[in-house]
C-alpha cells in the first residue's frame, strides 16, 4: 500500500529528530556493535543519496525546466563523489592488510570499469 505524502512528511519529521538524538547518542561513545553500525551507516548513505536525488529534481521542478536537464548534473555529482570515494578507499587500504568484502568490490569495479571502456570509444 502506497502511503500517501503526508505520511511520507511525518515520516521523514520522525526519523530526522530520532537521527539527531541517535547522533547525540553515538558521539557518547557507548556502542560497540560494528556490524549493526556498518549495516546502519549503508541504510544512511542509500537514503541520503536518495534524498538528495530528489532534492535536486525538485529544485529543477521548482524553477520549471524539464526534470531530465538534472540528470547530467546529478551523474556528474555522482562521479565527483565516487572519484572522492575510491581516493579515500585507497587511502585507506594503504593502511589496511584486511578489507572485508574487497571481492565484491573488485568485481564490481571490474563491471564498471567494462561499461566506463565502452563508453570512452
Amino acid at each position: 500500500m502506497a502511503s500517501s505524502v503526508s505520511d511520507i512528511s511525518n515520516k521523514i519529521r520522525s526519523i530526522t529528530s530520532q537521527l539527531v538524538d541517535l547522533d547525540r547518542e553515538l558521539k557518547a561513545g557507548q556502542f560497540n556493535d560494528l556490524e549493526l553500525i556498518q549495516a546502519f551507516r549503508d541504510a544512511l548513505d542509500r537514503s541520503r543519496t536518495t534524498a538528495w536525488t530528489i532534492s535536486e529534481l525538485l529544485n529543477v521542478r521548482q524553477i520549471n525546466r524539464n526534470p531530465d536537464a538534472a540528470l547530467p548534473f546529478l551523474l556528474s555529482e555522482r562521479i565527483r563523489r565516487f572519484t572522492q570515494m575510491t581516493k579515500d578507499l585507497s587511502a585507506d587500504l594503504d593502511s589496511s592488510k584486511n578489507a572485508h568484502g574487497i571481492g565484491a568490490l573488485s568485481d564490481a569495479l571490474e563491471s564498471l570499469q567494462a561499461k566506463l571502456r565502452k563508453l570512452a570509444k
